[in-house]
């Protein structure tokens, strides 16, 4: 079962046999986790690697013998079970999926190993957030992409107080001349 499940992990990894489960919610979840390993070092919480990557693609093709059979699996709790409970507890809290802003609004945060997690927001939502949101207990500040109303970026910040007092006094007549129907403050 061992040698099977191996044949198959390789077929996996080199794209002849796709697992539909492994998508991109399974990977941003182990790309929060090997930034938060890096961010929060005291945690320890363990990183996946190639190598760790294989081993959990094993244990999900384990018991089978033909791609028929694994194509379908399960994929996200296989991953997370790498971690305990507490530490996935930890994750959540410390490098959250969503971002929770005013009026009840969760946007997705974007993270990209190597880089400060980035929010993209249109600027309507942000008009209640005066100073630049940040993650792992105020370590790390999120880089912002505020958002037209078209959803086009107007501005990538990490001083949303400096944007604020400058730019937005510099942008405001334009924006609401061509998107007259949204709010601006």
């Amino acid at each position: 079962p061992s040698g099977a499940a191996r044949i198959l992990a390789a077929k996996v990894l080199d794209g002849t046999c796709p697992l539909k489960q492994w998508d991109d919610h399974v990977d941003n979840w182990i790309t929060r986790l090997n930034c938060l390993s890096r961010w929060y070092p005291e945690a320890e919480l363990p990183v996946i690697g190639e190598e760790e990557r294989l081993s959990l693609i094993e244990q999900i093709c384990l018991g089978a013998i033909r791609y028929k059979q694994i194509k379908d699996r399960a994929v996200l709790p296989v991953v997370k079970s790498w971690l305990s409970e507490s530490q996935q507890n930890l994750l959540d809290q410390l490098a959250p999926e969503r971002l929770l802003l005013s009026h009840n609004r969760r946007l997705k945060l974007r993270y990209e190993e190597g880089k400060p997690p980035v929010l993209a927001a249109k600027i309507q939502n942000l008009y209640d957030l005066k100073d630049q949101p940040s993650i792992v207990n105020g370590r790390v500040p999120v880089l912002l992409e505020i958002l037209a109303p078209n959803m086009r970026p107007i501005q990538v910040t990490s001083d949303l107080r400096g944007f604020w007092q400058r730019t937005y006094p510099e942008i405001k007549g334009e924006l609401s001349r061509r998107y007259p129907k949204h709010e601006w403050r």
